[in-house]
């Protein structure tokens, strides 16, 4: 699927504020997206610009942990330890796929912002991020909550505070 830039720049861009949730390895900085960045992630391709991927809500954040440890075929008890951040969230320029009517002027199935194959969002999101959007929410693929994902770059004024919520050091602490 090929992202039409000017549908993008068509569609309004509304305020978030908020919460955000982010699992992460020890001694890693909390609001660095660096890793997104040279790996890539769903809203950005490798090598190109940092982004900082939140789930919405805690239960969001141990699902995506859960199927973090899947995919590494390592489960999370492979991924421990982890510490658990909580952010305190405030931008003005978010691109939510959330809504029906946002992604139908896009042009993307709610599919498409699930799907193994990342290709169209990574479109999607390097298009936002050079229009000068603060980030884009959407579904989170697990299935359970929403996703914030954050372009580093583009804050600009917009506050972004990163809390130290739990340290999971045993799978026993990892509820959802």
């Amino acid at each position: 699927m090929i992202i039409d830039a000017g549908r993008v720049a068509a569609t309004p861009l509304v305020p978030f504020a908020g919460q955000g949730w982010r699992h992460l390895g020890p001694r890693h900085d909390p609001l660095s997206g660096e890793g997104a960045r040279i790996h890539g992630g769903r809203f950005n391709p490798p090598g190109s610009f940092p982004v900082l991927y939140l789930c919405q809500s805690r239960p969001c954040a141990v699902a995506e942990l859960r199927r973090l440890g899947e995919r590494q075929s390592i489960g999370v008890e492979g991924l421990l330890p982890r510490t658990l951040y909580r952010y305190e969230i405030a931008l003005d320029r978010i691109l939510d796929l959330t809504d029906d009517v946002v992604r139908a002027q896009v042009g993307l199935g709610p599919d498409i912002l699930t799907n193994p194959d990342w290709s169209s969002c990574q479109e999607l999101g390097s298009t936002l991020h050079a229009l000068g959007a603060q980030g884009v929410t959407s579904a989170s693929a697990t299935g359970v909550g929403e996703v914030l994902a954050v372009f580093i770059q583009r804050i600009g004024l917009g506050r972004l505070e990163a809390h130290l919520a739990e340290e999971w050091r045993s799978v026993d602490q990892v509820h959802g």
